[in-house]
């Protein structure tokens, strides 16, 4: 009899010990299971951040062309409110592949555009008192990168905003508008001398039968140009400078052009060496521009000289077709 005991006791401890190996396996088997799941879980993870970023990209190309459809700048706090919809988004990754895509598939690029010129005391002890900030303007625009030679009404059309012709008449007028302030003595020019100039254009006719203020008023909204007023304690000032875009899709390049098209072969022989005054440029860069030489070669030039790139201007080129 305690043979058979012994017996029993130890075919139950074997049965123990087997059901204490079972849950210790299970245990053994865990990890492996875990280190799968996390696996696909990075996975998944990888893929919805690939296909959120194929997203973001291409949401940010459409609000850019619309921008630019708009003749409205292409601001980063609207990028980020608009297009991010205020979610953590790493900015210049998405930036650079937005660039990408317009680079490859439009012609096209965002340049900055450069911050307003401070003319009125005011803005000047103003810009004095918050010395030390950021000099960006954070705000962008859409220009072509096609060479010159392809910068063509054919290939090129004017934008169907209303008319082809609408469209491309209100383009030369911007560079009209532009290219008078710019050679204006110190790039200044009164309202009431550059409501003249355009008196003799008859503008009023010409222009959709649009008034002149609120032609001006339009241009000023989209930046072509800026409307400075400066008051004293007995008069009141108002002048015309170019605007950052302005300064951006006509710039020098398209004033020397525009003045070159106008006199043709009537151009007197010192027309370069006035248009540098004027303009304020070096002689050799106004006579390089006179000849059609694209305009980013040029800056690049003159950032080499002043010490290394500019975010404003690293580049840029001319903008829509004129």
């Amino acid at each position: 009899m305690p043979s058979a005991r012994r017996r029993r006791a130890a075919a139950d401890d074997d049965e123990s010990s087997q059901e204490d190996s079972r849950p210790t396996q299970r245990r053994r088997q865990s990890p492996s299971d875990g280190e799968e799941d996390e696996d696909l879980e990075n996975a998944d993870a990888l893929d919805e951040g690939q296909e959120g970023d194929e997203q973001a990209v291409k949401k940010l190309v459409r609000y850019a062309l619309a921008c630019e459809y708009q003749r409205k700048p292409i601001r980063r706090a609207d990028i980020t409110e608009k297009v991010f919809m205020k979610k953590r988004i790493p900015f210049k990754r998405i930036f650079d592949l937005a660039q990408g895509q317009l680079r490859e598939k439009f012609g096209m690029m965002m340049v900055e555009l450069p911050t307003k010129e401070k003319i009125t005391m005011k803005e000047k002890r103003a810009a004095q008192k918050s010395k030390g900030g950021s000099t960006s303007s954070s705000s962008y625009i859409l220009t072509t990168i096609l060479p010159l030679e392809y910068r063509t009404a054919a290939i090129i059309p004017p934008s169907n905003v209303i008319s082809t012709i609408d469209e491309a008449s209100y383009v030369a007028l911007c560079t009209m508008v532009v290219s008078l302030i710019a050679l204006s003595p110190q790039g200044q020019c009164l309202e009431a001398k550059l409501l003249r100039y355009l008196g003799e254009l008859n503008i009023d006719e010409n222009m959709l039968g649009e008034k002149t203020p609120l032609m001006l008023k339009r241009m000023a909204n989209q930046g072509y140009i800026h409307r400075v007023v400066e008051k004293t304690s007995d008069d009141e000032t108002v002048n015309y400078v170019v605007g950052p875009r302005g300064k951006v899709e006509v710039g020098n390049h398209g004033t020397i052009g525009l003045v070159n098209e106008v006199y043709g072969e009537a151009a007197p022989n010192d027309l370069e060496e006035r248009l540098r005054r004027s303009l304020q440029m070096e002689v050799g860069k106004a006579n390089r521009l006179a000849k059609g030489e694209r305009k980013v070669e040029l800056e690049q030039e003159e950032e080499e000289d002043n010490g290394g790139p500019s975010s404003n201007t690293k580049g840029q080129r001319s903008g829509r077709q004129r």
